[in-house]
């Protein structure tokens, strides 16, 4: 699938930009802050406005557990455990799936390591990034990530992101893309550039 399509495919099931583009000039500033906290520092901004929370949190931009007043996520952050642990110059979080992982160096300039694993070999995968520049990869260049679409219902973390994963090698990737007609692969370099189209307009003034 070209990036065009697949780009327009995941829009139209988790329209991030469109949700943040309607929000209030508040909320807006708000839901920046917060991913922007997240991406520098590893944390989240300490919670006050509980209505502005809920807010955010019905239109799935972010993850926000009421019961103990905390954010837990905001796409492509994790502060919840996941596959994809994100390590930061000072600070480690997790990010929602393989796809959301590879956009947080280039998105915001940061450098990162990403520890995973093939979702089917079960294979260590290691990606050291530094901003727009991938300075390593293990086991090998021909890694892949994979996406099985399907609806994101009200908590795309719980459903679309579950299914979007890291594939060791391009044999690995044809073998599991082959199993359902709702799977595509994407090169590594090409789920970058992919990832970024994605993310990068939601930090964008």
């Amino acid at each position: 699938m070209h990036i065009d399509a697949a780009l327009h495919k995941l829009n139209s099931l988790l329209p991030l930009k469109k949700r943040q583009d309607v929000l209030n000039p508040y909320l807006k500033s708000l839901y920046r802050e917060i991913i922007l906290s997240l991406a520098h520092t590893g944390q989240a901004p300490s919670v006050t406005d509980i209505l502005s929370m809920n807010k955010l949190n019905q239109d799935d931009l972010i993850i926000y557990d009421e019961k103990n007043n905390k954010i837990t996520g905001a796409y492509p952050f994790s502060l919840k455990q996941t596959p994809h642990r994100i390590l930061l110059s000072e600070s480690e979080l997790f990010a929602m799936c393989a796809f959301d992982a590879v956009a947080i160096a280039p998105v915001y300039g940061v450098s990162v390591e990403i520890r995973s694993h093939c979702y089917i070999t079960k294979d260590e995968i290691n990606i050291k990034q530094n901003a727009d520049k991938i300075v390593s990869v293990k086991p090998g260049s021909d890694i892949f990530i994979g996406i099985k679409w399907q609806p994101a219902g009200t908590c795309a973390a719980e459903n679309l992101c579950m299914e979007m994963i890291f594939l060791k090698n391009g044999h690995v990737a044809r073998e599991w893309q082959a199993a359902s007609p709702n799977k595509n692969i994407f090169p590594l370099a090409e789920a970058i550039a992919f990832s970024v189209h994605y993310f990068r307009p939601l930090i964008e003034l």
